[in-house]
Parts: C-alpha cells; structure tokens; sequence
C-alpha cells in the first residue's frame, strides 16, 4: 500500500552545503602509512546528527571495514565564520563511489562521539544559514 506522505528518516533536518571537512580514518586493527594521513574532503550537506562527505577513500577493502564500524572516521569540519573546527568522531552508514574519480567515495557520516556544544554550533549554524539576509 502507498501513501500520499513521504517520511524523514533522519532525526535531523540536513542544509545543502559545501563546507571543507579535514578527515582521518581510525582503525585498531589496520596499521599502515594511509592510516596516519589526513585527507581533506567537502560535505555536500550536513545536519546535528551528521553529514555526508565526499572524499578520497585510500583503500577500497577499507569499506567493508567503515560499513562494519570496524573502523571508524574523525573528522574537523570548518564552518564559514566559525572560530574553530567542529570536531567529531563518526560512523560510515553507508557509502558509494564517485563516478568519473577514481578513489573517491561519498559517505554517509553519523555522529557517534561528539561534544554538545560542537553538536550546538553546527544547529546555530544551519539556523543562521536558511534565514534571510
């Protein structure tokens, strides 16, 4: 059966943005030079419950890692007009490849471990940024 009425699965609403993210992949199991860098991506939107993030993945068998939350993703997100960067640690729910780039995924981020007052700004900012100038 079908309904007039689609529903939003997220809990929060999430503003189109591209905003740079700074990324690191963290991983108790995986050791190696990739796992120490830090890639920079840009969000395509983002919300108080998370973001999606396009970007370099270094290793594609590092997915099924990511989707198992065996390995897990911190992030910096730099807001415009933000003093400092909002600073999380996220799980991967769900990632696709970029087509036409090589290495390049687009993830589904969802905060596992961010502070209150991060997680405040990132709504202030959302507010702020759908009201008109």
């Amino acid at each position: 059966m079908t309904t007039e009425f689609e529903y939003e699965k997220r809990r929060f609403i999430r503003l189109p943005m591209a905003v740079p993210v700074r990324y690191k992949f963290l991983s108790r199991e995986i050791r190696g030079q990739d796992m120490e860098s830090i890639h920079e991506g840009v969000s395509q939107n983002i919300g108080a419950g998370g973001l999606l993030l396009r970007g370099k993945l270094p290793d594609p068998a590092w997915l099924s890692k990511l989707l198992t939350r065996k390995m897990l993703v911190g992030i910096n997100l730099l807001l415009p007009n933000c003093e400092r960067p909002v600073k999380a640690l996220c799980r991967v729910s769900w990632s696709s490849a970029v087509e036409n780039e090589q290495g390049h995924v687009v993830m589904g981020l969802e905060f596992q471990e961010i502070t209150s007052s991060d997680q405040d700004t990132i709504t202030t900012y959302i507010i702020k940024a759908q009201m008109p100038n």
